[in-house]
């Protein structure tokens, strides 16, 4: 058998390396899709046979774990804190636009699951104070209610529509308040998925947003009562299955 100095000087165009693993298996990259093609701002995707262009989509990832030990984001990373990171753009400023999720140490295959949202210990401090990617205002409400953990946004012609998930049921004195207790509805879905060394994370919004009429009336801000909530949270994750959401 071949020892690794050997081996390496044989493969020594190949970039070997014994001691380090590719950076590449670190890296896993998110793409945003509507029936399985890849979708971006200069995308009409057809609702209800009415076309709608994308305008937002960002989104936290938390909490990444495989077969439930925690794994590290990058923290060097512009977009990244250790155990979270946000996800996405804003089309109207497509320089500020992230995709990357880079993690400390290559990922091994298993059972990978992560949230979309903050950690509730995270969830209701001042966005002034916080380091990025804490500090973005508007994927933020209020102390009293939170962060946005996830935003979508679309647009035709004179007309737009809006998910905006976080948390709901959030009492305190004022909304200027962080509130002393948890909020009633946590609205944290967790993903889980089988992972075996794939580069990229893909969420399709098809799933989500199948035979909804979107309109400035049925916006969904998290609220539990609303019926056009009722419909989009389990599709998120929330008291159903999340859908849409896949490695590739």
């Amino acid at each position: 058998m071949l020892k690794p100095g050997i081996l390496c000087s044989l493969l020594l165009l190949s970039g070997c390396n014994p001691n380090n693993q590719s950076a590449a298996e670190s890296i896993l990259t998110l793409q945003l899709r509507f029936n399985g093609e890849a979708l971006g701002c200069d995308r009409l995707i057809n609702l209800a046979d009415t076309p709608w262009s994308l305008s937002q989509l960002q989104l936290y990832l938390s909490d990444f774990q495989i077969n439930n030990k925690p794994v590290l984001l990058d923290p060097t990373m512009t977009y990244q804190q250790p155990q979270l990171a946000l996800l996405g753009m804003v089309c109207s400023e497509p320089d500020n636009a992230n995709w990357q999720l880079k993690f400390t140490r290559p990922l091994t295959a298993g059972q990978m699951s992560f949230n979309i949202g903050v950690p509730e210990q995270r969830n209701h401090q001042n966005p002034l104070q916080a380091k990025t990617p804490l500090n973005q205002s508007d994927m933020y409400w209020s102390w009293q209610q939170g962060y946005k953990y996830l935003r979508l946004e679309l647009a035709k012609e004179t007309e737009q529509w809006a998910l905006h998930l976080g948390a709901a049921g959030c009492h305190s004195a004022s909304p200027m308040r962080a509130p002393q207790a948890p909020c009633q509805h946590q609205n944290r879905p967790k993903i889980s998925l089988r992972y075996r060394g794939e580069k990229t994370l893909i969420l399709d919004l098809a799933p989500m947003l199948a035979d909804i009429t979107l309109s400035a009336d049925n916006h969904c801000m998290s609220d539990p009562n609303r019926l056009s909530c009722q419909i989009l949270l389990p599709r998120l994750g929330i008291g159903g299955d999340a859908q849409g959401w896949s490695l590739q």
